[in-house]
């Protein structure tokens, strides 16, 4: 074969390959994405992650708060803390036993002025009956009239029944001749009679009651029953 008829190409000088090599640079630099303005063409919306490099940089203010929280605390400080606590439960405690000291005073005070005073209106609805009767004494002394006096003393007790009664206090049954009941009776004495055992012969002393209580037993003597005959010898 000549090689006249298929001449070879004359080879392309340095020069050419090295522009054509900055030319292929420059194409794949037109090529890629410009990442400048990507946060202007998609912007973050609320409530969404950062997409941002610099917002994904910066550490969340919370995770900062915990840390900090969670931090250990030193030997000293904790001592600081626990010192503090138990001067102030102290102190709480200190008050809370001076106020029940202080209310313990109180109670007793007022309960103590309780019984002092409880018969201070009783007694001073006596009063009128000790002018009614001092002044009977007075009159007894200067007059020689019996009867007149005799009724002034009946007034005298009547009005002393009428203020007992309007403070409750009544007079108790008499009970002669019935049945002895322990609740309301006190047996000062026991001796033969018609009447059956245990049956009351007679009144000693009036009972009183006050509303349903009673105030004072009657003292009262019972029967022992009908009197044994002597057997003749």
């Amino acid at each position: 074969m000549d090689d006249s008829s298929n001449p070879k190409k004359p080879l392309r000088q340095s020069a050419n390959k090295i522009r054509d090599i900055y030319d292929t640079y420059l194409k794949n630099q037109e090529q890629k994405p410009d990442l400048t303005n990507y946060e202007d063409a998609h912007p973050a919306q609320q409530g969404e992650p950062a997409d941002t490099l610099e917002e994904l940089k910066e550490p969340d203010t919370d995770i900062k708060e915990i840390k900090e929280k969670t931090e250990p605390i030193s030997e000293s400080d904790r001592l600081k803390e626990l010192e503090k606590e138990k001067d102030e439960l102290k102190d709480q405690l200190l008050r809370s036993i001076a106020e029940l000291e202080n209310y313990r005073r109180r109670v007793l005070k007022e309960k103590r002025e309780m019984i002092d005073y409880a018969n201070e209106r009783l007694i001073f609805n006596l009063l009128p009956l000790l002018d009614d009767l001092g002044n009977a004494v007075d009159a007894g002394k200067k007059a020689v009239d019996c009867e007149s006096m005799l009724t002034g003393l009946d007034l005298i007790n009547q009005k002393a029944k009428k203020l007992f009664e309007n403070e409750g206090v009544k007079l108790m049954e008499n009970t002669v001749g019935k049945p002895f009941d322990v609740n309301e009776h006190e047996a000062v004495m026991k001796m033969p009679s018609e009447l059956p055992e245990d049956y009351i012969i007679s009144e000693v002393q009036a009972g009183y009651k006050m509303k349903d209580k009673i105030l004072r037993h009657a003292k009262v003597v019972t029967s022992a029953g009908e009197p044994k005959e002597e057997e003749n010898g």
